[in-house]
């Protein structure tokens, strides 16, 4: 087990305590295999000091992870040690590793480098001739580059397949769904903005906001209904709506507010015309809402869009 100090190196500490100072565990170190290398520092009790952390480059060798120890202080010096355990795949014979730590003095970084350590490859294969000159002996023979039409081709017509048999299967529920969000998404927003009108004409019983307010609820019935409600006079969507009793009764106070312009006296009369609207756009949405549901019977879906 590693301990904060290793007692045969004290000495080494001792010898040259102004730098820090590192060694591998082991002599020599398989590629891929992992070994610990031990870095301490002995230093001022008074002095930040900063280990290299898993950021740092540590080539040629790979971090792996690493193990602090406590600080240990005696008579105003402190010491610092970590093991890290690193792994290379470098084909270097001999590979060297230099540890910097980090101190810092005056709102600046010093950086105080330790002398290099030393570890050998132990090299697995053997033979007269070395991994070097198996490497210049390695020639590369250019492959040319082809493309996979066969493949291409089997993975296009098969994706088309899949998309005509999804279709086939469920076209038209797709179909209705995203016809059912749109009117909901459409319903919402005319929702927000006829009661935004409504509230304005409480604060300001305006005539210009009353025309406002039907124009928006005719392009509203407009693109629900597919007909164009917006040319419309009062008699023809009255009539197009079977004299609907809240239509007919919102038009008829709405057009006695604007062309009687008696707003001021009966604005009781006029709001109850904008809820009487509201509750008709409400129950044509949902009129159809409950066609475009039921149109599991339509031969062609194109036709909801």
């Amino acid at each position: 087990m590693l301990l904060a100090c290793w007692p045969m190196y004290c000495l080494a500490q001792e010898a040259q305590p102004q730098l820090p100072q590192g060694l591998f565990q082991e002599d020599s170190v398989k590629i891929g295999q992992e070994v610990n290398f031990l870095f301490f520092y002995r230093h001022a009790a008074t002095e930040e000091i900063i280990f290299p952390d898993s950021t740092y480059n540590f080539a040629p060798f790979e971090y792996v992870n690493r193990r602090y120890f406590p600080t240990r202080t005696r008579n105003g010096i402190s010491h610092d040690s970590v093991v890290y355990t690193l792994r290379t795949f470098s084909i270097a014979p001999v590979q060297t590793l230099a540890l910097p730590v980090f101190k810092l003095q005056d709102q600046d970084t010093v950086n105080i480098t330790a002398l290099p350590a030393e570890i050998y490859l132990r090299q697995l294969v053997k033979g007269p001739a070395s991994l070097a000159q198996l490497k210049d002996q390695t020639q590369l023979a250019p492959i040319p580059e082809r493309f996979n039409f066969a493949y291409w081709l089997i993975a296009a017509g098969f994706l088309v397949l899949v998309a005509v048999l999804v279709w086939i299967l469920f076209g038209k529920k797709i179909i209705i769904r995203y016809r059912l969000y749109t009117l909901q998404k459409h319903h919402q927003s005319f929702i927000a903005k006829f009661n935004a009108y409504i509230d304005r004409f409480n604060k300001s019983e305006s005539l210009q906001i009353v025309e406002q307010a039907i124009t928006l609820w005719k392009n509203y019935l407009t693109t629900l209904e597919g007909n164009a409600i917006n040319s419309f006079t009062t008699r023809e969507i009255a009539a197009y709506y079977n004299d609907d009793e809240d239509v007919t009764t919102a038009l008829r106070l709405f057009d006695k507010a604007i062309y009687g312009n008696i707003v001021s006296d009966k604005s009781s009369e006029t709001i109850i015309a904008f809820f009487l609207l509201h509750h008709f756009a409400d129950r044509r949405y949902e009129f159809v809402k409950d066609l475009t549901r039921n149109a599991a019977t339509i031969q062609n879906p194109v036709q909801l869009v």
